[in-house]
């Protein structure tokens, strides 16, 4: 049954035909051993749009995408993620190759996923066009769904021993347009326990932002920082411990 499922997406990647993220996150859940264990799914919303904020956790043999899955699985309806375009170290060589690669197969990705990639971090100058590009269809897509649900790792990249990292300038802004259009935050804790993934929904809130911020990207990249290190293990929170 999962091998006749992998070759139906590989087929859908050649032939790009569009796939439903949420069935098939679903079928792939229900083939892993040992099974992710997830938390207060009671307290995701049923209806409505909202956006979903995860740590970007990380660990050697540990593939973030089974995160995105999980959690894709889980939610009431299909998700829009918010994805890079590429992996890259930027140190050119054989980077440029692992870059092109990759890439090509996110764009694919995107393609029948309807998912939303955006150049990846940390940013380098020459990107701004096409991260301005990316954060219009993304809006675009929001307002095409009025019960849209958008994913999205702040963090952005990889950190240390899977630990909270502070997102790169500029996140705070783009989740606070999302916001805008979404009302809700959904906050996620990405983890392992015992070797077990573990997903952790917490309470949906609304941004609260005070009048006269003076750094409106950075209190709102630190609101939901704090939000997303409430859900982690003490010893996971970073600076936001």
């Amino acid at each position: 049954m999962l091998l006749s499922l992998y070759f139906s997406i590989v087929f859908s990647f050649i032939l790009g035909r569009k796939r439903d993220i949420r069935a098939d996150s679903r079928e792939l859940i229900e083939h892993r051993e040992p099974k992710p264990e997830i938390r207060n799914m009671e307290l995701i919303p049923k209806g409505g749009p909202f956006l979903v904020t995860l740590n970007h956790y990380s660990r050697p043999g540990f593939f973030i995408l089974w995160a995105a899955v999980a959690i894709s699985a889980a939610l009431p309806r299909p998700s829009i993620w918010l994805m890079t375009s590429a992996w890259t170290s930027r140190t050119g060589g054989i980077d440029r190759l692992r870059t092109w690669l990759t890439h090509m197969i996110f764009s694919r990705q995107a393609e029948i996923y309807s998912l939303v990639t955006m150049p990846p971090m940390p940013p380098a100058p020459g990107d701004s066009a096409e991260r301005a590009l990316s954060i219009r269809r993304l809006l675009q897509s929001i307002r095409a769904d009025k019960d849209a649900i958008v994913c999205i790792a702040p963090e952005g990249m990889d950190f240390p021993e899977g630990e909270l990292g502070v997102p790169h300038p500029g996140t705070g802004k783009l989740l606070l347009q999302i916001a805008n259009k979404t009302h809700r935050v959904l906050p996620v804790g990405v983890f392992e326990d015992d070797g077990r993934l573990v997903i952790r929904f917490g309470n949906p809130y609304e941004l609260h932002i005070k009048e006269g911020q003076v750094d409106l990207d950075l209190a709102v990249a630190d609101q939901v920082m704090r939000k997303i290190a409430e859900l982690l293990p003490e010893g996971m929170r970073g600076v936001y411990g």
